[in-house]
C-alpha cells in the first residue's frame, strides 16, 4: 500500500528588499559633496552666514549644482541653518534674494556668470579622485588654522 503524502504549502519568504549598489562614481560624488560641505562650514567658522547661529547648520551651493563646473567649489557655497535653508524650497525667490542679501549682487553676479553657463560636463572617475583629494587638503589647512 502506497503511502500517502501531504502537501504542505509553506508561504512564501518575504521578498528580499533589492537595494540598488551605488557606482564607484556615485560613491565619489557624494564623499566630494561631504567634503565640500565641511570645507564650506570651515570657511564660514561653523556660523550661518545670515543668523550667525550655529545650530542645525548645512552648506548650500550658491549656483545650483547641477551646474557640474561649481559643484565642489568652495566659493559656490554658504552655510545656513535650516530654518534659513528651508525658505529655499517654501519661497524660492524670497530665498534667493537673501542669498543676495548675504553675499552681494556683485559675487552673486559673478558666480552665476562663472559656473551657470559653463558646459555642463560629467567628471571622470580620476578627475573625482583629485577633487576628493583636493577637497581633503583644503579641508585640513582650514581646520589647522
Amino acid at each position: 500500500m502506497a503511502k500517502k503524502t501531504e502537501q504542505v504549502f509553506k508561504p512564501d519568504p518575504k521578498p528580499k528588499r533589492k537595494y540598488k549598489h551605488k557606482t564607484i562614481r556615485q560613491k565619489l560624488d557624494a564623499d566630494c559633496l561631504e567634503l565640500w560641505s565641511l570645507c564650506v562650514r570651515a570657511r564660514n567658522h561653523n556660523v550661518c552666514r545670515s543668523t550667525n547661529s550655529d545650530e542645525q547648520l548645512s552648506a548650500h551651493h550658491v549656483i545650483e549644482k547641477t551646474h557640474r563646473w561649481g559643484r565642489y567649489a568652495i566659493e559656490n557655497g554658504i552655510t545656513l541653518t535650516w530654518k534659513v535653508h528651508c525658505l529655499q524650497k517654501s519661497h524660492p525667490e524670497q530665498f534667493r534674494d537673501k542669498v543676495i542679501e548675504i553675499i552681494g549682487e556683485e559675487e552673486f553676479n559673478r558666480l552665476k556668470k562663472k559656473y551657470m553657463y559653463q558646459k555642463i560636463c560629467r567628471r571622470s572617475i580620476p578627475d573625482l579622485i583629485e577633487v576628493k583629494e583636493g577637497l581633503k587638503y583644503l579641508l585640513k589647512n582650514m581646520e589647522g588654522e
